[in-house]
C-alpha cells in the first residue's frame, strides 16, 4: 500500500486537489454562462415575438397605430441594444442572414424594424452607422491606437474604405476627428 507521504503520493494528492479546484471553477463559469444565455434567449424571444406582431397589418390613424408606433420604437431599441451587446457590426463579413440567425429573428423582421425606424436605413447603412459610431468612440477612448487598427476593430478591413466612410459620416477624416476631440477634452 502506498503512503500519501511519499513523493508520488504527495504529487498524486496535489493533482487530485488541482483537478477538484478546476472542476469547481468550470462549474461556476458554466452556471454564469447558462444564466447569461437564458437572459439573452428571453430577450431575443421578446424581440422575435414583438417583430411577429409588428408584421400583422395595422390600421393607420387609430389609437392602435399610435401604440404600434411606440411598440416598434421599443422593438428597434431592443434590436439595437442586442446589436451593441453582441457587437455584430464589428464582424467584417456580417450580413443580414448571420444577424438574423444570431439574434433569432427573421430577416424580414429585421428589415421591417429598420424600415420603421427613424431615417429608414437599409441594413448596410445601419451597419455602417454602427461601425462609424463605434470607431468615433474608439478614437476618443484609445488615443494611442493606430487609426487603421480602429477601422479594423470596427469591422472595416480596408483602410481606404474606413477613411472614406468616416469622412462621409462625420465630414472629416478620422485624424481630424481625433484631433478635434482632443482639443475639446483639453478645453474642458
Amino acid at each position: 500500500m502506498m503512503s500519501i507521504f511519499t513523493p508520488v503520493g504527495i504529487l498524486l494528492t496535489v493533482v487530485i486537489i488541482a483537478l477538484l479546484i478546476s472542476l469547481v471553477v468550470m462549474l461556476r463559469i458554466s452556471t454564469k454562462v447558462t444564466n447569461n444565455n437564458a437572459r439573452l434567449i428571453d430577450e431575443m424571444a421578446q424581440l422575435s415575438q414583438s417583430a411577429r406582431r409588428q408584421e400583422e397589418p395595422q390600421k393607420l390613424g387609430t389609437a392602435e397605430s399610435t401604440a404600434t408606433a411606440q411598440q416598434n420604437g421599443d422593438q428597434f431599441s431592443l434590436f439595437d441594444r442586442q446589436m451593441d451587446e453582441h457587437r455584430l457590426y464589428c464582424q467584417p463579413d456580417i450580413d443580414l442572414k448571420t444577424t438574423s440567425q444570431t439574434l433569432g429573428l427573421t430577416q424580414r423582421s429585421i428589415l421591417q424594424l429598420l424600415k420603421d425606424s427613424e431615417g429608414s436605413p437599409t441594413f448596410t447603412e445601419y451597419i455602417a452607422h454602427k461601425r462609424m459610431t463605434y470607431a468615433s468612440q474608439l478614437l476618443k477612448e484609445k488615443p494611442n491606437w493606430n487609426i487603421d487598427a480602429i477601422g479594423r476593430e470596427a469591422g472595416i478591413m480596408s483602410d481606404a474604405t474606413f477613411r472614406r466612410l468616416f469622412r462621409k459620416h462625420f465630414g472629416m477624416s478620422p485624424s481630424e476627428y481625433r484631433e478635434k476631440n482632443r482639443s475639446v477634452i483639453i478645453i474642458h
